[in-house]
């Protein structure tokens, strides 16, 4: 018996020792022989890099466990050197990132929750954290010390992020300096140009508007008839009837707007415009130099009612009520 378990104490220890053995061989072997990028993915932790690595899953448990990581893995682009172990490896995911420029296209008719939306998919923030900025009165307050056309009392940055495709760093990304690169790009292609001459408050209707506007319209010919007929309307103590304002105050990007637009048409807010007189608290989009343009220089008609084929997206005008249910019955099908 004792002979038998001489020889077990034995098998063990011999069998510990290569264990420990490959185990050190493990630690010290070179994974990376060549510079290389990878690519870490949001629902990746540090154990799923064994299969990414090609790694031996049991002794890399067993280094996590020895060595666990002082930081959080983080989705993102990283640099691996040439000839790198696995604690270098580890290491250079604790560095900031290879740096990479890549370009950024904020649409026209986009709100701050679209905006915030985008950024998420791109993964260069954490879902809301745009919309937490640039509804911050506190940063607000500060940016209206160097914009002249921010005001220190308004509640959000709806206004003045202007859309157009913007160079950020990926792996660096800020949401200041992208608002900053979109309050500059206003100054210099609206404010300094069309809007610096008009009082603030006839500014803050312009916007509003040109926000409908913006929304209501994509085609470049029918803005300015599109922004007379909502004129007309409000200067006629009219509701402007502008299905697309309903949904701002429930946060909602403009596709999921869509599908439920039906849902919030009979509800009273500062939003709505089908249950309100006037324009809504804020603007309900970003609007371009074009659709603030159409919507000063508006076009004069006779039409008081407009709609589109909700599948060619056509317009259709109409005088009085009895034309536009008649449009009705033929486009909207």
């Amino acid at each position: 018996m004792a002979k038998k378990l001489k020889i077990f104490l034995s098998i063990f220890i011999i069998f510990f020792i290569i264990i420990f053995i490959w185990y050190q061989n493990f630690k010290s072997k070179i994974i990376i022989k060549k510079d290389t990028i990878i690519t870490i993915n949001k629902w990746e932790t540090f154990y799923s890099l064994a299969k990414k690595l090609n790694l031996n899953n049991f002794f890399y448990k067993i280094y996590l466990s020895k060595n666990p990581p002082n930081f959080e893995l983080q989705a993102w682009k990283y640099k691996i050197n040439s000839w790198s172990t696995i604690s270098e490896i580890l290491n250079s995911l604790n560095k900031p990132a290879i740096a990479k420029e890549i370009k950024l296209t904020i649409l026209e008719w986009w709100n701050i929750y679209d905006i915030d939306n985008y950024l998420t998919k791109k993964w260069l923030i954490k879902k809301w954290n745009f919309i937490k900025y640039v509804t911050n009165k506190e940063k607000i307050l500060k940016l209206s010390k160097f914009y002249k056309f921010i005001y220190p009392e308004l509640n959000t940055l709806e206004w003045y992020l202007y859309p157009d495709t913007y160079k950020v760093n990926e792996n660096n990304f800020k949401i200041n300096k992208l608002v900053v690169k979109q309050l500059d790009n206003f100054e210099k292609k609206v404010y300094n140009t069309i809007l610096n001459k008009y009082s603030k408050e006839k500014i803050q209707e312009i916007l509003k508007l040109a926000s409908i506007v913006e929304k209501e319209e994509k085609n470049p010919k029918n803005k300015a008839i599109v922004a007379w007929i909502l004129k007309k309307r409000l200067n006629n103590s009219w509701p402007i009837w502008a299905d697309i304002t309903v949904c701002y105050p429930h946060k909602l990007t403009s596709q999921e707007c869509k599908m439920v637009v039906s849902k919030y048409i009979r509800e009273k807010s500062k939003y709505n415009t089908r249950t309100m007189l006037g324009l809504p608290l804020t603007p309900i989009s970003n609007p371009s130099f074009e659709t603030i343009y159409a919507t000063i220089n508006s076009k004069k008609t006779p039409y008081w009612f407009y709609l589109h084929n909700t599948k060619t997206w056509k317009i259709y005008y109409a005088k009085t009520i009895e034309e536009h249910n008649q449009n009705k019955r033929l486009y909207l099908r």
